[in-house]
Formats: C-alpha cells, sequence, structure tokens
C-alpha cells in the first residue's frame, strides 16, 4: 500500500470550502475532500515550522523530541543516538523505540521519498532516513511584478506549488522503480509568504466578508505597538507589492492583506489538483491512504500580529485535516465526506501511517493511531489535548472539548498574561480572558498540563522551558 502526505504550509482551515469558506480557494481540496474523512477539531502538537514537523516526522510531542522553536536551539532531533549515555549492549535495541516515520518505512524494505526544500530551513535531521529526497528550489526569473534576481529572490521558503507538484510526479516514478509500496511526502510552501500572486489573481477575492477580528478599533492599537509584524510594520509592503496598502491602517486594509492570502491558497489547490489528478491517472488513488493537512495556520491581526504565526491561538496551531483510506480499509465506502470533532494532533498522524501499512510503531511514540475514529465517528478518544508554541513567544495550551488554557513561559515583546482562558463554545475567536470569572477550571487545567508534561517530558527534560529561559527564536528581529 501507498500512503501519500500532502503537507501545505500556513494553512487555516477556515480558508478552504471543505470548512465552510465562502470564497472560491480551494476547488480541488474540496473536491478531495469528498472522497475523505474531514477532522475539525485538528491541531498541531507543536508550531511554527520547525516544531511541527519534527513532531509529525518523530511520532512525538516536542517535550520529547526536544524541538520547541527556530535557530540553534532546533537543530538536533533528541533521541538515543544523541544522549551522552547512549550506548551498551541494548543501544541497537533503544535506537530502534526512537525510529522516525521515514526510518519505520525504510527499515521495512519499502520507499521512503520526500519532496521538500525544509531541510533547507536548516532541518538537518529532515533527511534522515529517506530512499529518494527531492529538492525543489525556485526559478531564476521571477513572476509578474517580481525581482529577476536569483539571489535576492531564491530561499527555501520560496518554492513554488508548480515545481513541487513537477517533482512530485517524478517521485512517482521513484516509488514505481522501489517496488510500488511507501511512503511519499510532498510538501508546498504555498500560502507561505512572501505572496507572490499577480494582481489579477487577488482581484477575485477582493470581495466578501471579513472575518470579525481585528475590529477598526483594534486595529488603531495595533498601530501604536510598533513591532514585528504590528499593523505598522512595513515588512508588510512585500505581500501588498502589487497594491495600493503598504500597511494595515484599516479593515479595508486588511482584506486585501487576506486577498492575497486567500490568492496563495488558490494557487496551491491548483497544484495539489494537479497531484492527485496525477494519482488517478496512474491508478495510484483508491487504494492509496492519503492525507492533506498543514504545519501551521496563519493570524490575521486577530491577537496583534498581522500574517504570522507566533501562539497557541487556533489561527496558528489549528489545521486542516483531510483523511482518505485506502479502498480495502474496514471503512464504510460512502464516509467520505464525512467530518469527526475529535481533538486530534499531528503527532498522531505517524501512528495513523504505520496503523494502515502494517508497520509496527516504535515504542518512543506517542500518538494514537486515528484509524479507529475513522472507522466509527462515536469511537472513543482522548478529550483532551496538550500542544506547544516556540517562536516569538513560548506557549503551551491545553484544549478541551470547551475550554483552552494557555500558560505563556515568555511572552516576547507582547505584555501577555501569565494565564487565559477561553470558553471555545462561546468565543472562538479567542478574545475573552476568563481566568478571573473560572478560577476552578483554570487551576484544574494547569494541573493537568503539569501532568501531562511529566508523562510526555523526554530524558533531556522539558525543552519549552528552556527556550521560554533563553528566549524564544525570533525576538532579534525587532532588537
Amino acid at each position: 500500500m501507498n500512503v501519500f502526505v500532502i503537507d501545505i504550509d500556513s494553512l487555516r482551515p477556515d480558508h478552504l470550502g471543505a470548512y465552510g469558506y465562502q470564497k472560491p480557494t480551494s476547488p480541488n481540496i474540496d473536491e478531495f475532500a469528498d472522497d475523505a474523512i474531514r477532522f475539525d477539531r485538528a491541531y498541531v502538537a507543536n508550531s511554527p515550522c520547525m516544531p511541527s514537523r519534527a513532531a509529525l516526522l518523530s511520532g512525538r510531542h516536542g517535550v520529547s523530541n526536544g524541538i520547541e522553536t527556530h535557530g540553534s536551539r532546533s537543530q538536533v532531533l533528541s533521541s538515543p543516538h544523541t544522549w551522552t549515555d547512549y550506548g551498551g549492549d541494548n543501544a541497537l535495541e533503544r535506537a530502534r523505540d526512537y525510529r522516525t516515520l521515514p526510518e519505520v518505512f525504510f527499515d521495512a524494505g519499502d520507499a521512503a521519498i520526500a519532496v521538500s526544500s525544509f531541510p533547507r530551513h536548516p532541518a538537518p535531521w529532515f533527511y534522515h532516513l529517506w530512499t529518494d529526497f527531492h529538492h525543489p528550489r525556485e526559478p531564476t526569473t521571477g513572476g509578474p511584478g517580481e525581482p529577476t534576481d536569483p539571489p535576492a529572490l531564491e530561499n527555501f521558503q520560496t518554492p513554488r506549488g508548480a515545481h513541487v507538484t513537477d517533482l512530485a510526479i517524478d517521485a512517482l516514478d521513484d516509488l514505481d522503480r522501489r517496488g510500488g509500496d511507501g511512503l511519499c511526502y510532498v510538501q508546498y510552501w504555498d500560502p507561505h509568504a512572501p505572496y507572490k500572486r499577480s494582481d489579477a489573481e487577488v482581484e477575485r477575492f477582493r470581495d466578501g466578508d471579513l472575518p470579525p477580528y481585528p475590529t477598526q478599533e483594534q486595529i488603531e492599537t495595533h498601530h501604536d505597538w510598533d513591532r514585528w509584524r504590528s499593523a505598522s510594520d512595513p515588512y508588510l509592503d512585500h505581500s501588498l507589492r502589487h497594491s495600493e496598502y503598504e500597511t494595515v491602517e484599516n479593515r479595508e486594509a486588511l482584506g486585501e492583506l487576506i486577498a492575497h492570502y486567500d490568492a496563495e491558497i488558490s494557487y496551491v489547490d491548483a497544484q495539489i489538483g494537479r497531484f492527485l489528478d496525477e494519482l488517478r491517472d496512474r491508478d495510484l488513488y483508491e487504494d492509496s491512504l492519503i492525507l492533506l493537512t498543514a504545519d501551521h495556520g496563519e493570524e490575521f491581526g486577530e491577537h496583534g500580529l498581522y500574517r504570522e504565526h507566533w501562539s497557541t491561538h487556533d489561527g496558528t496551531q489549528r489545521v486542516p485535516l483531510l483523511v482518505k483510506p485506502p479502498a480495502d480499509a474496514r471503512i464504510d465506502v460512502d464516509a467520505g465526506g464525512e467530518s469527526r470533532d475529535h481533538l486530534v494532533t499531528n503527532v498522531d498522524f505517524a501512528a495513523t501511517i504505520a496503523d494502515f501499512a502494517d508497520l509496527d510503531a516504535p515504542a518512543a511514540w506517542q500518538g494514537t493511531s486515528l484509524r479507529p475514529v475513522l472507522e466509527d465517528s462515536d469511537a472513543d478518544w482522548r478529550d483532551r489535548i496538550v500542544v506547544d508554541h516556540g517562536l516569538y513567544t513560548a506557549q503551551r495550551a491545553v484544549r478541551t472539548d470547551r475550554w483552552k488554557f494557555v500558560r505563556t513561559y515568555n511572552d516576547g515583546e507582547w505584555d501577555l498574561p501569565d494565564r487565559a482562558l477561553f470558553d471555545m463554545n462561546t468565543d472562538p475567536w479567542e478574545q475573552e480572558n476568563l481566568v478571573g470569572e473560572h478560577p476552578e477550571v483554570t487551576a484544574e487545567l494547569e494541573r493537568e498540563m503539569a501532568v501531562w508534561v511529566e508523562a510526555h517530558v523526554g530524558e533531556e527534560g522539558d525543552e519549552l522551558r528552556n527556550v521560554a529561559r533563553t528566549g524564544p527564536a525570533g525576538l532579534e528581529l525587532y532588537q
């Protein structure tokens, strides 16, 4: 059986038609959703890019795999290979307990193929251990209105979806050459900034309703901040190069920024459609497990930062998750298009993939296979998750059916409260901190957070607290 993981950077679920968005951003993803099961409360265990993908590949939370931020602290995935006391008669056996997802396929003799520029982040641990690795890069000439100087344009975040899809189609030949069974991971940077769509591409997304937050009053307050990615940050004009707007002065300018984001989603949606069509043409679609997800979302001023991923708020932490099981799985053929409201994280993805591929999950993996939930919408499941964020801020959150409790260990430059509590049923935009109104709930969730850390923390301690003490990556951008 083949497994295809489509990983889209910075993609919010509430900007997809499959999740109720009214603008035509995602016809191909929406068509795929008709064959898949949609998870409405999927989160990344760690954000943003580096910690998220470490959690996905390792099958472990950041408190175990040691990657909670970007920069120098993100270069080594914690495992027996990196511990100073690694050795002894059982060393190899212990190391097998900590294998990554591609290692599991590799050791089984199956293909493990990746199409991604992500190792250039740099993330050296991401290379280990694939049978084939394809590196997309930016073309040497720019698009409409873009610079044509390759050194100024090309970096690890700029490869276009069209080139990624070209390489992903080539990767299918690798899969066939290696026997036809295995894992194929395809990573798109769009819609991550910088936004590169033409004015004509953006135009069709300029009309329509805006989200309720930020309000005009909040936007004006954000101008007073004069901080990284605040409403007045001139860096925004990289996104608005085709527009009269250079900052977010008002809600009209907010709409322009969001239109550019939506145009990027539309672009990558077309490329994903190309890849899925290729799977269908090669008769690979029906019999494969296909997961479509994101490494994190993107915030647009709901809490003060624009076009940025910087917190445990849902704008950053919640992601789309569409899972199409193989045709021979024990899942009702009519289940396509159904939804699940179970609380899941991307740490569960590796366990799910191993389950469907009939491979044993390593003992150190901390996720749970989603297969029972896919098979039965009423399946018993966990009633809460814990998620971390480590760029610009250092935060940990507990999410239950009703509540989200956020503990901020380092607030960067934003004067955030140490503790925040949100009623996600009545306040899904997380605007009203209810710590004072519900001290018992706050205390209970903070206790449960501590218990969770104790159960999941790795050999080298709670890395998020280390990040908080030394300062999360990204703070140097506004020194």
